[in-house]
């Protein structure tokens, strides 16, 4: 497998332990369309470029910040660079049995989702943001060593948000990637997850990245359940249109 740059850049130090893809599929609703618990990991504001990263450092100590950017590319974590995470309640780890996951059964790897949100405002000239990249981190609890870093392998960009609390831009791990990482949970059931995020084009409002558990599972990535995709919707729209239009037309109504 050929690593995207942001990985392959973790790999020269950590050549067993970044992997790809995690897979954008599209705007989830924090709650419905078979979303389980949402637990925020890390959240960060800056004006232009943004980043935000939270994990273990050695002996197990929660950290924010560069030596915890794994997965991202441009030097981190080994750069030192700056890091905008906010202060407060937005900035957690969680062991994954704290949020109901296990190596088999009903929630797996196979069935988390980060969740990428933004508060970038109300003008739409505000709200068009570029996630450059995203990545799930796993650590050993006791040690803070890092066991497994899963990262987004193209930029993704947001044009609007449909506003903090309400829905998101959901990424899931693939098959194999979940495979991975179900096999590291196995090895280690009580391991950390942490994540790290870079974003360009922002305008001083806040981002969130937050833990999901979803209940479809999509092979390969793609769209969960119910949650239509954007020229879904736009199909769905041009359908209802027609239909007006001719409905129009027969009870006399066309101009």
């Amino acid at each position: 497998m050929t690593l995207p740059r942001s990985a392959a850049l973790a790999a020269v130090v950590f050549t067993s332990t970044a992997f790809a893809n995690l897979i954008p599929i599209n705007i989830l609703p924090s709650t419905g369309n078979g979303i389980g618990a949402v637990s925020s990991v890390v959240t960060f504001q800056n004006t232009g470029t943004e980043v935000g990263a939270i994990g273990l450092a050695p002996g197990g100590a929660v950290t924010l910040g560069s030596t915890v950017a794994f997965g991202i590319g441009n030097g981190f974590p080994s750069s030192g660079g700056t890091t905008h995470e906010q202060t407060g309640s937005g900035n957690n780890v969680y062991t994954a049995t704290s949020l109901g996951f296990a190596a088999t059964g009903a929630n797996t790897f196979a069935n988390l989702v980060l969740v990428f949100n933004g508060n970038e405002g109300g003008n739409a000239a505000d709200q068009a943001i570029t996630l450059t990249n995203l990545s799930l981190n796993l650590f050993n609890t006791t040690t803070g060593a890092l066991l497994g870093s899963f990262s987004t392998i193209a930029p993704f960009n947001a044009l609007a948000f449909p506003g903090v609390g309400n829905a998101g831009f959901g990424f899931q791990l693939d098959a194999p990637q979940s495979a991975q990482a179900n096999a590291l949970l196995a090895a280690n059931p009580n391991l950390t997850i942490g994540a790290a995020a870079r974003a360009t084009g922002a305008n001083a409002g806040f981002e969130t990245v937050s833990i999901a558990r979803i209940n479809s599972i999509q092979p390969g990535g793609g769209n969960p359940a119910g949650v239509p995709d954007q020229s879904s919707a736009v199909l769905l729209l041009g359908g209802a249109l027609v239909g007006l239009a001719m409905f129009r037309r027969s009870v006399g109504l066309e101009s």
